[in-house]
Protein backbone atom coordinates (compact mmCIF):
# COMPACT_ATOMS: atom_id res chain seq x y z
CA UNK A 1 0.00 0.00 0.00
CA UNK A 2 1.47 3.79 -0.72
CA UNK A 3 1.98 5.25 2.53
CA UNK A 4 -0.82 8.09 3.09
CA UNK A 5 0.01 11.33 4.90
CA UNK A 6 -1.91 13.06 7.16
CA UNK A 7 -3.03 15.29 4.98
CA UNK A 8 -3.78 12.58 2.05
CA UNK A 9 -6.18 11.17 4.31
CA UNK A 10 -8.13 14.20 5.36
CA UNK A 11 -8.56 15.07 1.80
CA UNK A 12 -10.12 11.78 1.30
CA UNK A 13 -12.46 11.85 4.06
CA UNK A 14 -13.70 15.00 3.17
CA UNK A 15 -14.56 14.32 -0.05
CA UNK A 16 -16.41 11.27 1.50
CA UNK A 17 -18.00 13.24 3.30
CA UNK A 18 -19.02 15.45 0.01
CA UNK A 19 -19.83 12.38 -1.74
CA UNK A 20 -16.65 13.06 -4.46
CA UNK A 21 -14.72 9.95 -3.44
CA UNK A 22 -13.09 7.47 -6.23
CA UNK A 23 -13.70 4.10 -5.95
CA UNK A 24 -9.54 3.78 -5.53
CA UNK A 25 -10.08 7.01 -2.76
CA UNK A 26 -12.61 4.66 -1.27
CA UNK A 27 -10.56 1.37 -1.37
CA UNK A 28 -7.38 3.58 0.06
CA UNK A 29 -9.65 4.87 3.08
CA UNK A 30 -10.91 1.47 3.83
CA UNK A 31 -7.37 0.22 3.90
CA UNK A 32 -6.04 3.04 5.61
CA UNK A 33 -8.08 2.56 8.58
CA UNK A 34 -7.61 -1.93 8.62
CA UNK A 35 -3.89 -0.91 8.86
CA UNK A 36 -3.74 2.37 10.31
CA UNK A 37 -1.02 1.43 12.95
CA UNK A 38 1.74 0.65 9.88
CA UNK A 39 4.68 2.85 9.62
CA UNK A 40 4.08 5.78 7.54
CA UNK A 41 0.50 5.39 7.97
CA UNK A 42 -1.39 8.80 8.68
CA UNK A 43 -3.03 8.69 12.76
CA UNK A 44 -6.01 11.39 12.67
CA UNK A 45 -7.22 10.95 16.43
CA UNK A 46 -10.32 7.85 16.70
CA UNK A 47 -12.80 10.11 16.92
CA UNK A 48 -12.37 10.94 13.44
CA UNK A 49 -11.26 7.58 11.75
CA UNK A 50 -14.24 5.85 13.81
CA UNK A 51 -16.68 9.24 12.33
CA UNK A 52 -15.46 8.59 8.89
CA UNK A 53 -15.75 4.22 8.56
CA UNK A 54 -19.14 5.07 10.37
CA UNK A 55 -20.23 7.17 7.15
CA UNK A 56 -18.86 4.35 5.00
CA UNK A 57 -20.48 1.49 5.87
CA UNK A 58 -23.95 3.83 6.50
CA UNK A 59 -23.21 4.29 2.71
CA UNK A 60 -22.21 0.58 1.67
CA UNK A 61 -25.08 -1.29 4.44
CA UNK A 62 -27.63 1.02 1.85
CA UNK A 63 -25.63 -0.20 -1.10
CA UNK A 64 -25.39 -4.08 -0.59
CA UNK A 65 -29.30 -5.77 -0.63
CA UNK A 66 -29.51 -9.69 -1.70
CA UNK A 67 -32.10 -9.43 -4.18
CA UNK A 68 -33.60 -11.70 -1.32
CA UNK A 69 -32.68 -11.57 2.16
CA UNK A 70 -32.08 -15.47 3.21
CA UNK A 71 -34.84 -17.16 4.91
CA UNK A 72 -33.74 -18.59 8.02
CA UNK A 73 -29.81 -19.69 7.35
CA UNK A 74 -30.66 -22.74 8.60
CA UNK A 75 -32.56 -23.81 5.77
CA UNK A 76 -29.92 -22.13 3.09
CA UNK A 77 -27.11 -24.43 5.02
CA UNK A 78 -29.60 -27.67 5.02
CA UNK A 79 -29.46 -27.31 1.07
CA UNK A 80 -26.57 -26.64 0.32
CA UNK A 81 -24.09 -29.19 3.08
CA UNK A 82 -24.59 -32.74 4.60
CA UNK A 83 -24.16 -33.04 8.04
CA UNK A 84 -22.11 -36.29 8.89
CA UNK A 85 -20.55 -37.66 12.54
CA UNK A 86 -18.09 -39.57 11.87
CA UNK A 87 -16.02 -41.24 15.27
CA UNK A 88 -17.89 -38.56 16.95
CA UNK A 89 -16.56 -35.48 15.32
CA UNK A 90 -18.88 -33.59 13.33
CA UNK A 91 -17.64 -32.89 9.26
CA UNK A 92 -18.75 -30.51 6.32
CA UNK A 93 -19.23 -32.59 3.14
CA UNK A 94 -18.29 -30.64 0.23
CA UNK A 95 -20.16 -32.46 -2.23
CA UNK A 96 -21.57 -29.87 -4.75
CA UNK A 97 -20.71 -27.07 -2.95
CA UNK A 98 -18.61 -25.05 -5.37
CA UNK A 99 -15.47 -22.90 -3.59
CA UNK A 100 -15.71 -19.61 -4.75
CA UNK A 101 -14.32 -16.20 -3.77
CA UNK A 102 -15.81 -12.93 -1.80
CA UNK A 103 -16.11 -11.03 -4.84
CA UNK A 104 -18.15 -13.63 -6.19
CA UNK A 105 -20.27 -14.08 -2.76
CA UNK A 106 -21.07 -10.54 -2.32
CA UNK A 107 -24.50 -9.45 -3.14
CA UNK A 108 -25.79 -12.90 -4.06
CA UNK A 109 -28.21 -14.70 -1.66
CA UNK A 110 -25.45 -16.81 -0.88
CA UNK A 111 -24.06 -14.19 1.43
CA UNK A 112 -24.11 -14.99 5.16
CA UNK A 113 -26.50 -12.44 6.84
CA UNK A 114 -25.16 -11.29 10.69
CA UNK A 115 -26.64 -12.43 13.73
CA UNK A 116 -29.40 -11.67 15.32
CA UNK A 117 -32.02 -11.55 18.56
CA UNK A 118 -31.78 -15.10 19.30
CA UNK A 119 -31.45 -17.33 22.90
CA UNK A 120 -32.93 -20.23 25.10
CA UNK A 121 -34.17 -19.96 28.42
CA UNK A 122 -33.83 -23.06 30.42
CA UNK A 123 -35.62 -23.68 33.80
CA UNK A 124 -34.32 -26.49 35.75
CA UNK A 125 -37.29 -29.03 35.86
CA UNK A 126 -39.03 -27.07 33.52
CA UNK A 127 -37.48 -27.28 29.89
CA UNK A 128 -36.67 -25.01 27.83
CA UNK A 129 -38.25 -21.90 26.08
CA UNK A 130 -37.06 -20.55 22.38
CA UNK A 131 -37.31 -16.72 23.24
CA UNK A 132 -39.01 -14.93 20.66
CA UNK A 133 -36.37 -13.41 17.92
CA UNK A 134 -38.63 -9.98 17.65
CA UNK A 135 -37.65 -9.47 20.81
CA UNK A 136 -34.76 -8.37 22.38
CA UNK A 137 -34.41 -8.90 25.91
CA UNK A 138 -35.96 -10.63 28.86
CA UNK A 139 -36.83 -9.63 33.06
CA UNK A 140 -37.17 -11.95 35.62
CA UNK A 141 -38.90 -9.92 38.32
CA UNK A 142 -40.84 -11.16 41.42
CA UNK A 143 -41.39 -14.49 40.16
CA UNK A 144 -42.99 -13.47 36.52
CA UNK A 145 -41.10 -13.99 33.08
CA UNK A 146 -41.69 -11.42 30.65
CA UNK A 147 -40.25 -10.05 27.45
CA UNK A 148 -38.88 -6.28 27.23
CA UNK A 149 -41.97 -4.69 26.31
CA UNK A 150 -43.73 -6.21 29.33
CA UNK A 151 -44.88 -9.63 26.74
CA UNK A 152 -45.46 -11.95 29.55
CA UNK A 153 -43.57 -15.19 28.46
CA UNK A 154 -45.14 -18.56 29.25
CA UNK A 155 -43.21 -20.03 31.51
CA UNK A 156 -44.37 -20.52 35.09
CA UNK A 157 -41.74 -20.12 37.78
CA UNK A 158 -42.85 -21.29 40.95
CA UNK A 159 -42.00 -19.68 44.01
CA UNK A 160 -39.19 -21.41 44.95
CA UNK A 161 -36.14 -20.25 43.99
CA UNK A 162 -34.84 -22.16 40.43
CA UNK A 163 -31.89 -21.62 38.35
CA UNK A 164 -32.20 -20.37 34.87
CA UNK A 165 -30.02 -20.47 32.11
CA UNK A 166 -29.84 -17.66 29.15
CA UNK A 167 -27.92 -19.30 26.37
CA UNK A 168 -27.49 -17.57 23.13
CA UNK A 169 -26.45 -19.49 19.77
CA UNK A 170 -23.62 -18.71 17.41
CA UNK A 171 -25.18 -15.99 15.29
CA UNK A 172 -27.18 -14.85 18.61
CA UNK A 173 -27.49 -11.62 21.07
CA UNK A 174 -29.79 -11.24 23.62
CA UNK A 175 -30.17 -8.74 26.89
CA UNK A 176 -31.77 -9.92 30.51
CA UNK A 177 -32.61 -8.07 33.06
CA UNK A 178 -32.00 -10.13 35.98
CA UNK A 179 -34.41 -10.27 39.76
CA UNK A 180 -32.19 -7.96 41.30
CA UNK A 181 -32.97 -5.76 38.16
CA UNK A 182 -29.32 -5.61 37.37
CA UNK A 183 -29.06 -5.44 32.98
CA UNK A 184 -26.32 -8.00 31.24
CA UNK A 185 -26.11 -8.13 27.53
CA UNK A 186 -25.63 -11.53 26.05
CA UNK A 187 -22.85 -11.89 23.09
CA UNK A 188 -23.08 -14.82 20.87
CA UNK A 189 -22.11 -18.27 21.66
CA UNK A 190 -22.55 -17.64 25.53
CA UNK A 191 -24.34 -18.51 28.12
CA UNK A 192 -25.48 -17.07 31.38
CA UNK A 193 -26.91 -19.30 34.58
CA UNK A 194 -28.87 -17.40 37.48
CA UNK A 195 -31.51 -17.99 40.13
CA UNK A 196 -35.07 -16.88 39.65
CA UNK A 197 -34.85 -14.82 42.98
CA UNK A 198 -31.85 -13.72 45.30
CA UNK A 199 -33.96 -12.97 48.19
CA UNK A 200 -32.66 -14.91 51.33
CA UNK A 201 -29.02 -14.89 49.68
CA UNK A 202 -26.29 -13.66 50.99
CA UNK A 203 -25.09 -12.87 47.53
CA UNK A 204 -26.06 -12.32 44.27
CA UNK A 205 -24.33 -15.03 42.35
CA UNK A 206 -23.82 -15.87 38.39
CA UNK A 207 -22.00 -18.12 36.11
CA UNK A 208 -20.96 -17.06 32.89
CA UNK A 209 -19.90 -18.93 30.06
CA UNK A 210 -18.64 -16.53 27.04
CA UNK A 211 -19.25 -12.65 26.80
CA UNK A 212 -21.24 -10.55 28.79
CA UNK A 213 -21.60 -6.74 29.70
CA UNK A 214 -22.96 -6.44 33.22
CA UNK A 215 -24.87 -3.01 34.82
CA UNK A 216 -25.00 -4.07 38.35
CA UNK A 217 -27.37 -2.67 40.84
CA UNK A 218 -25.97 -1.41 43.91
CA UNK A 219 -26.27 -3.32 46.50
CA UNK A 220 -23.61 -3.37 49.60
CA UNK A 221 -25.47 -5.88 52.16
CA UNK A 222 -25.37 -8.80 49.12
CA UNK A 223 -22.19 -8.45 46.70
CA UNK A 224 -22.50 -9.54 43.09
CA UNK A 225 -20.69 -12.49 41.80
CA UNK A 226 -19.35 -13.41 38.43
CA UNK A 227 -17.89 -16.69 38.06
CA UNK A 228 -16.27 -17.74 34.53
CA UNK A 229 -13.60 -19.95 33.37
CA UNK A 230 -11.30 -20.20 36.72
CA UNK A 231 -12.13 -17.05 38.39
CA UNK A 232 -14.53 -15.07 40.47
CA UNK A 233 -15.21 -11.95 39.59
CA UNK A 234 -16.57 -9.99 42.99
CA UNK A 235 -18.50 -6.59 42.32
CA UNK A 236 -20.86 -4.23 44.82
CA UNK A 237 -22.27 -1.99 41.76
CA UNK A 238 -20.37 -1.02 39.04
CA UNK A 239 -20.40 -1.74 34.81
CA UNK A 240 -17.45 -4.37 33.63
CA UNK A 241 -17.42 -6.41 30.47
CA UNK A 242 -16.06 -10.35 31.41
CA UNK A 243 -14.97 -12.13 27.72
CA UNK A 244 -14.24 -15.70 28.91
CA UNK A 245 -15.21 -18.49 25.99
CA UNK A 246 -13.54 -21.50 26.17
CA UNK A 247 -11.54 -21.42 22.41
CA UNK A 248 -9.64 -18.08 24.02
CA UNK A 249 -6.64 -18.40 25.97
CA UNK A 250 -7.22 -15.34 28.46
CA UNK A 251 -10.61 -14.25 30.30
CA UNK A 252 -10.61 -10.47 30.00
CA UNK A 253 -12.78 -8.29 32.26
CA UNK A 254 -12.89 -4.95 31.49
CA UNK A 255 -13.69 -2.43 33.84
CA UNK A 256 -15.96 0.81 32.79
CA UNK A 257 -17.30 1.44 36.13
CA UNK A 258 -17.10 1.74 39.81
CA UNK A 259 -14.46 -0.98 40.88
CA UNK A 260 -14.14 -4.99 40.56
CA UNK A 261 -12.21 -7.96 42.22
CA UNK A 262 -10.53 -10.73 40.92
CA UNK A 263 -8.84 -12.30 44.01
CA UNK A 264 -6.15 -9.97 44.63
CA UNK A 265 -6.31 -7.81 42.19
CA UNK A 266 -8.56 -4.67 42.54
CA UNK A 267 -9.31 -3.11 38.72
CA UNK A 268 -9.65 0.26 38.41
CA UNK A 269 -12.08 2.07 35.26
CA UNK A 270 -10.07 2.01 32.29
CA UNK A 271 -8.46 -1.07 33.26
CA UNK A 272 -8.67 -4.49 31.81
CA UNK A 273 -7.56 -8.19 33.92
CA UNK A 274 -6.10 -10.30 31.60
CA UNK A 275 -6.07 -13.85 33.61
CA UNK A 276 -4.65 -17.24 31.73
CA UNK A 277 -5.46 -19.19 34.63
CA UNK A 278 -2.46 -19.12 36.20
CA UNK A 279 -1.70 -15.62 37.35
CA UNK A 280 -3.61 -12.05 36.05
CA UNK A 281 -2.01 -9.24 34.31
CA UNK A 282 -3.43 -5.57 34.45
CA UNK A 283 -3.18 -3.42 31.35
CA UNK A 284 -4.95 -0.20 29.91
CA UNK A 285 -7.24 -0.31 27.87
CA UNK A 286 -9.68 1.67 25.10
CA UNK A 287 -13.19 1.21 26.82
CA UNK A 288 -14.98 1.93 23.44
CA UNK A 289 -12.80 -0.35 21.40
CA UNK A 290 -13.47 -3.24 24.37
CA UNK A 291 -17.15 -2.64 24.25
CA UNK A 292 -17.71 -2.29 20.28
CA UNK A 293 -19.88 -5.66 20.06
CA UNK A 294 -22.22 -4.28 22.35
CA UNK A 295 -22.55 -1.00 20.25
CA UNK A 296 -22.76 -3.58 16.91
CA UNK A 297 -19.44 -3.19 15.84
CA UNK A 298 -16.80 -6.61 15.43
CA UNK A 299 -13.83 -4.70 16.62
CA UNK A 300 -9.97 -5.73 15.97
CA UNK A 301 -7.73 -4.24 18.41
CA UNK A 302 -4.31 -5.39 16.84
CA UNK A 303 -5.22 -8.95 17.19
CA UNK A 304 -3.88 -11.71 15.20
CA UNK A 305 -6.17 -13.47 11.98
CA UNK A 306 -6.67 -16.23 14.31
CA UNK A 307 -8.78 -14.29 16.98
CA UNK A 308 -10.44 -12.08 14.22
CA UNK A 309 -11.95 -15.09 12.81
CA UNK A 310 -12.61 -16.60 16.12
CA UNK A 311 -15.16 -13.42 16.31
CA UNK A 312 -16.21 -13.88 13.03
CA UNK A 313 -16.79 -17.80 13.65
CA UNK A 314 -19.37 -16.47 16.63
CA UNK A 315 -21.06 -14.07 14.89
CA UNK A 316 -21.91 -15.22 11.54
CA UNK A 317 -22.03 -18.96 12.80
CA UNK A 318 -19.58 -20.40 10.40
CA UNK A 319 -16.88 -22.74 10.31
CA UNK A 320 -13.25 -21.38 10.06
CA UNK A 321 -10.57 -23.42 8.05
CA UNK A 322 -6.70 -21.95 7.29
CA UNK A 323 -4.89 -23.42 4.16
CA UNK A 324 -1.23 -23.08 5.18
CA UNK A 325 0.13 -21.03 7.65
CA UNK A 326 -1.83 -18.39 8.96
CA UNK A 327 -0.22 -14.74 8.71
CA UNK A 328 1.57 -13.11 11.52
CA UNK A 329 0.19 -9.70 10.80
CA UNK A 330 -1.54 -7.80 13.44
CA UNK A 331 -5.13 -6.10 12.38
CA UNK A 332 -6.57 -3.14 13.51
CA UNK A 333 -9.94 -1.46 12.97
CA UNK A 334 -13.70 -2.25 13.39
CA UNK A 335 -16.73 -3.28 11.11
CA UNK A 336 -20.36 -2.64 11.09
CA UNK A 337 -22.17 -6.11 13.01
CA UNK A 338 -25.25 -5.43 10.45
CA UNK A 339 -22.50 -5.99 7.13
CA UNK A 340 -22.95 -9.46 5.47
CA UNK A 341 -19.77 -11.56 5.72
CA UNK A 342 -18.49 -10.70 2.24
CA UNK A 343 -18.09 -7.35 3.90
CA UNK A 344 -16.17 -8.17 6.53
CA UNK A 345 -13.91 -10.21 4.91
CA UNK A 346 -13.42 -7.51 1.91
CA UNK A 347 -12.20 -5.36 4.63
CA UNK A 348 -9.72 -7.53 5.64
CA UNK A 349 -8.43 -8.60 2.31
CA UNK A 350 -7.95 -4.81 1.22
CA UNK A 351 -5.00 -4.89 3.46
CA UNK A 352 -3.81 -7.67 0.50
CA UNK A 353 -2.18 -9.38 3.88
CA UNK A 354 -4.96 -12.14 4.21
CA UNK A 355 -7.28 -13.68 1.50
CA UNK A 356 -10.46 -15.62 1.72
CA UNK A 357 -12.30 -18.53 0.15
CA UNK A 358 -15.85 -19.52 0.70
CA UNK A 359 -17.67 -23.12 0.79
CA UNK A 360 -21.25 -22.89 2.03
CA UNK A 361 -20.93 -21.87 5.47
CA UNK A 362 -16.87 -22.57 5.31
CA UNK A 363 -14.59 -19.95 5.00
CA UNK A 364 -10.94 -20.46 4.46
CA UNK A 365 -8.27 -18.30 5.76
CA UNK A 366 -5.57 -17.79 2.88
CA UNK A 367 -2.11 -15.72 2.62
Amino acid sequence: MAQLSEQDIKVMLENFRQGKTTHEELDLLETWYLTYREEGTGNPDMAERLAAVDLVWAKLENEHRPVKRMAKWWSVAAAAMLLLSVGGYFVWQAVQVPVITVSQLAGTKKDIAPGTNKATLTIAGSGTVALDSTKNGIEVHLGDLTYNDNTRINAALTTNTKMLTLQTPKGGTYRLVLPDRSVVWLNAASHLSFPSSFKGQKQRQVELSGEAYFEVAKNKAMPFIVKSHGQQVEVLGTHFNINSYDDEPLSRTTLLEGSVRIGATLLKPGEQAENNGTSIKTIPVDVAEVMGWKNNYIVFQDEKIESIMRKISRWYDVEIVYEGTPPADDFGGRVNKRAYVSQVLKKLELTNKVHFKIQGRRIIVTK
